[in-house]
């Protein structure tokens, strides 16, 4: 499992540390490979395009900002292979993509905004206010979410599942699983109000 001294160790040039993200998020990327078709190209490409996204998570990767880094990776993996289907691919294989991702994945994915300071992706406007919303939502997140939800959040970001968080805080799973609906509640409210 990534922790926070590996993704540290990763952004001062650690090969070793890189080098253990790197395995770690090959299914994911792997994952995200076969949702995409490439004109020109085939799936090692896209696979590299991946890796593309996943070192600019670890380099723009900031911890202070409370995200999860499992979360902004995909993201950033994501968007990276996005890219360079957009840029491969001609209106002849527009329908097969869209098909392969299904509409609900590209409606999201069009609606995604992103807080890492990459400029490759981002306008300068686009990171201030993606930085704005991550403070928002930490500061909500702070005065909305009670005792356990917040020892929840924190397992959750650490990538735990509902049953091993239900053993490390000593409750029934469906205890566990009742507060991660409630706390996905919150901040799809929140959201939903902030982008109003």
């Amino acid at each position: 499992m990534i922790e926070k001294k590996d993704i540290i160790l990763a952004q001062s040039g650690d090969e070793e540390s890189i080098e253990k993200i790197l395995k770690e998020y090959h299914g994911t990327i792997y994952k995200n490979n076969l949702s995409f078709f490439l004109k020109g190209g085939d799936s090692d490409d896209l696979m590299q395009e991946g890796f593309i996204g996943l070192m600019k998570a670890i380099k723009s990767y900031d911890e202070s900002r409370n995200a999860c880094f499992s979360t902004f990776a995909n993201l950033c993996i994501r968007r990276q292979m996005i890219t360079a289907v957009k840029n491969h691919n001609s209106d002849k294989y527009k329908n097969l993509n869209q098909a392969m991702q299904g509409e609900g994945y590209s409606t999201h994915e069009e609606n995604v905004h992103y807080t890492s300071p990459s400029l490759g992706f981002y306008s300068p406007e686009d990171i201030f206010l993606g930085k704005e919303l991550v403070n928002l939502l930490t500061t909500f997140l702070n005065d909305n979410l009670s005792f356990l939800e917040k020892k929840v959040f924190t397992y959750l970001c650490k990538e735990y599942t509902y049953i091993e968080i239900a053993d490390f805080l000593n409750e029934p799973p469906k205890k566990i699983d009742n507060t991660i609906q409630r706390i996905k509640k919150k901040i799809i409210s929140y959201l939903q109000n902030y982008s109003k």
